[in-house]
């Protein structure tokens, strides 16, 4: 009897294993939830954000694909255009001044060079600038405010005054005095807005710091014998990325603008290579009594790329907020 109620698979019970529960017929699989995949999740259903992202992406898109660089320099050859019309300086393509038409987007410019293809070939140099910009940014201003977050105390005071010091001067002075020492040129503008973009990233990190090396964990690898490298390695600097990176998300857009306010004073990109801050006030903002396309499409893009890279750092602020675990 007992071996035929065993062998019938109808009487037998099955133990939960393996974080599946036996209920109502069916079985439940409970999945433990990460910080990260409930970060992606808040992220995808905010809408805005997605569309920051979008608009991110597209414009990542297009400086990446203005030529076919990435197969052109792999064969040796001169890169051709590929979503640009036209290489960025070549002359006299079309007539001097025209306006948008079905022939040219965006016009010409006063040299008869294609603005739709200077735009996108902008959005290389924008983009390229402000990425840049912001790495240098994090190397200066993590582990200043690192250093100052972990140790306190002298190391601390020394350097929150240079902050405060460099916190006094306008950034954009300050940016200015160091292209007019250094140059106008691509890496000499990357450079300068580096320079004086780290003050934020330190004192974001020190406070980061000064919240995390108290918690318990921190107490734990001190009891078990681990170094402060290792402790800021492995606990302090992961747990303090997500405010970094959503700084590093809104800093971007702010660099785009200063390249373009450096541009605009005439202290940035060097022509013929085109930027939209040069597009806009070298040739735009004087001319824009008679040619307003020259002035209008270059300050649609800066102001589209703002949007973006603000829409997205709203919504991984949101996503990464601590406080908002559990909801949703």
């Amino acid at each position: 009897m007992h071996a035929e109620q065993d062998s019938d698979p109808s009487t037998r019970t099955t133990e939960p294993s393996g974080g599946a529960l036996d209920y109502a017929g069916g079985d439940i699989t409970r999945q433990p939830r990460s910080l990260f995949r409930d970060a992606v999740r808040r992220f995808a259903r905010n809408k805005l954000a997605l569309i920051g992202m979008v608009i991110v992406t597209l414009l990542a898109v297009t400086a990446i694909g203005a030529d076919d660089w990435f197969i052109a320099l792999p064969l040796g050859r001169t890169p051709q255009p590929l979503i640009a019309k036209t290489p960025y300086n070549k002359g006299f393509y079309g007539p001097v001044g025209a306006f948008p038409s079905r022939e040219f987007w965006m016009g010409t410019d006063l040299n008869g060079r294609d603005l739709y293809s200077r735009v996108v070939y902008g959005a290389r140099i924008s983009l390229s600038i402000g990425l840049l910009a912001q790495f240098i940014a994090l190397a200066i201003g993590i582990p200043l405010g690192g250093v100052a977050g972990w140790r306190g105390g002298r190391v601390d005071f020394l350097v929150m005054r240079l902050v405060d010091i460099m916190s006094a001067i306008p950034t954009l002075l300050f940016a200015y005095l160091i292209m007019a020492r250094l140059g106008a040129g691509f890496w000499n503008v990357m450079l300068a807005i580096g320079l004086t973009s780290w003050i934020g990233v330190a004192r974001l990190t020190r406070a980061q710091f000064l919240s995390l090396r108290e918690k318990e964990y921190i107490e734990a690898g001190r009891m078990i014998g681990a170094g402060p490298w290792r402790i800021f390695r492995a606990h302090l600097l992961p747990n303090a990325l997500a405010p970094i990176i959503i700084a590093l998300t809104f800093g971007i857009p702010i660099s785009i603008f200063a390249e373009a306010s450096l541009s605009f004073l005439g202290v940035g990109i060097n022509p013929p290579m085109p930027s939209w801050g040069q597009m806009l006030g070298r040739d735009g903002i004087t001319n824009m009594t008679y040619y307003w396309h020259l002035a209008l499409f270059p300050a649609l893009m800066i102001a589209l790329t703002m949007l973006g890279f603000t829409l997205m750092g709203d919504g991984l602020r949101d996503a990464l907020d601590p406080k908002m675990i559990g909801e949703n």
